[in-house]
């Protein structure tokens, strides 16, 4: 295990680790976090004292209350200041880079609903032809890691954003869904599932981008906050008929590279969360959207070894 794997693994908590700490920094017992979870006390108890691991779902719900409690901004800053440019080792290392690409690709599409494993994603990117898998998710694949590609072909440090870069990303990862209209806003109304937020009018995406872009280079003193907020509002314009997540999330890698951050990857494993912090700044809170991000961005730092 590399020093950064060491480093790295105290903060990848377990859930058991989680709520010890939840309860060492607030105020909330092990009974008040039983009844926000929905399980008795002795079922608390279990889990810190016995080793027992909850399900899934209570597994999520620890998770939201850890998020919204313990602030990983600090982590993610010193780290920061520990270590090299992220970006010039992964444009340096080729192995490194195509991990990169592979891990970034398989997650990002499979948010979406691509039904692709990482051994098939594996397999698409190097040019090989997967049974049983339609060929628009091989498609969705390819398009994705050209668009990494055309990412790191294209910034810097301090790489500044604008409407163009967005555009020509959007015009990569929708190449071949000409119903989707690459590397142009939507024309049209589109309706988003589990949300009760109006998106704007086709007519407005062009304003409200061209408010978002005019601010997106300006990171202020908590960059990751900004890098978390920008997210939110790029997604909640939706400026796309398809393709704005995986937009978005290249977005943060722009972000967070040029500005000398590791990347993020939102793994699937994560998506309920990530989906759950979105609708959470819908009400104005985006305090999970941030820690959201700092949690994506130290499981990239552990699954690379940067």
């Amino acid at each position: 295990m590399s020093h950064i794997d060491a480093e790295m693994k105290k903060y990848i908590l377990s859930d058991k680790e989680k709520i010890e700490k939840i309860i060492q920094a607030t105020e909330i017992s092990r009974s008040e976090l039983a009844r926000r979870i929905g399980v008795s006390y002795k079922t608390v108890y279990r889990w810190i004292e016995k080793g027992v691991k909850p399900h899934q779902s209570q597994s999520r719900d620890i998770d939201q209350i850890f998020k919204e409690h313990i602030d990983l901004r600090e982590t993610i800053m010193s780290f920061k200041k520990n270590t090299k440019k992220p970006l010039q080792i992964l444009k340096s290392d080729f192995k490194l880079k195509e991990k990169f690409l592979l891990e970034m690709t398989y997650h990002s599409n499979a948010i979406e609903g691509n039904r692709m494993t990482l051994k098939e994603t594996a397999q698409v990117l190097e040019g090989k032809k997967v049974k049983g898998k339609e060929m628009f998710e091989m498609f969705e694949a390819i398009n994705h890691k050209n668009a990494l590609l055309f990412l790191f072909d294209s910034i810097n440090a301090d790489f500044k954003i604008d409407k163009n870069y967005i555009l020509k990303l959007h015009e990569i990862v929708m190449y071949n869904f000409n119903d989707t209209l690459p590397g142009k806003y939507r024309t049209g109304h589109i309706n988003l599932i589990n949300t009760d937020i109006k998106l704007p009018s086709a007519q407005d995406v062009p304003l409200r981008m061209g408010k978002l872009i005019k601010n997106i280079n300006n990171y202020g003193k908590d960059p990751i906050e900004k890098i978390a907020y920008d997210h939110y509002n790029f997604e909640a314009i939706h400026p796309f008929f398809d393709g704005n997540g995986r937009v978005g999330r290249l977005i943060i890698i722009t972000q967070l590279l040029s500005k000398g951050f590791p990347p993020a990857i939102v793994q699937i494993g994560d998506r309920y969360n990530y989906y759950m912090a979105l609708g959470k700044a819908d009400l104005g809170n985006y305090n999970n959207i941030v820690q959201m991000l700092c949690d994506s961005i130290m499981k990239c730092i552990l699954l690379l070894g940067l």
